[in-house]
Parts: structure tokens; sequence; C-alpha cells
């Protein structure tokens, strides 16, 4: 069973990079919401708006502790490369699944 599930929230137009990055982390299974919309602190607004254009993807990855700490470096280095676009991630228990 997975200890934890990381939430990874970033633009859409680095997609591809983090996607590979990921995998080459050892993601090997996810959920992936597309159009995801919301105000950061580090990146403009994404709202898909003609004030505030583009929208966010966001993966959801259950993952053990061993795995967690590769993929969270994989997130760390996107976001040293695109961090004006918005690169967050946030850990959470998985207390049980179904």
């Amino acid at each position: 069973m997975a200890d934890e599930m990381v939430l990874v929230i970033f633009s859409s137009s680095i997609e591809s990079e983090m996607m590979d990055a990921l995998q080459a982390a050892g993601m090997e299974s996810y959920t992936k919401l597309v159009g995801v919309q919301g105000v950061g602190t580090s990146s403009d607004p994404r709202l898909d708006s003609h004030v505030w254009p583009g929208t966010n993807t966001m993966y959801l990855i259950c993952v053990d502790s061993d795995r967690k700490e590769r993929v969270l470096q994989a997130v760390r280095q996107m976001k040293d490369i695109h961090g004006e676009e918005g690169v967050k991630a946030f850990v959470l228990p998985v207390t049980s699944t179904i």
C-alpha cells in the first residue's frame, strides 16, 4: 500500500517536461486532472480567461516513502527550471485505500 500521496500542480505549458521528470523518478501510476484553475503565491493566476490566461495540470501520485523522495526531487528540479511558471507539490498521508 502507498504511504503518501504527492499532489503536484504546475503550468500546463510544461507538462511534457514534468511527465518526463516524474517518470524518470519512478512514477508509475497517477491520476491527472487537466484545466485546473487557481491563484498561487509564486506565479501569475491561471484562470483560463482573457485577463489571466492559461491553466494548470494536477497529478495525484500515491507512493511509498522511498519513491516519494525521488518524486519530490524531480519536482524541485522542475521548480528550479520553471519556477516562474508555478510548480508546487504537497504531500498528504494515505490512511487507507479501497
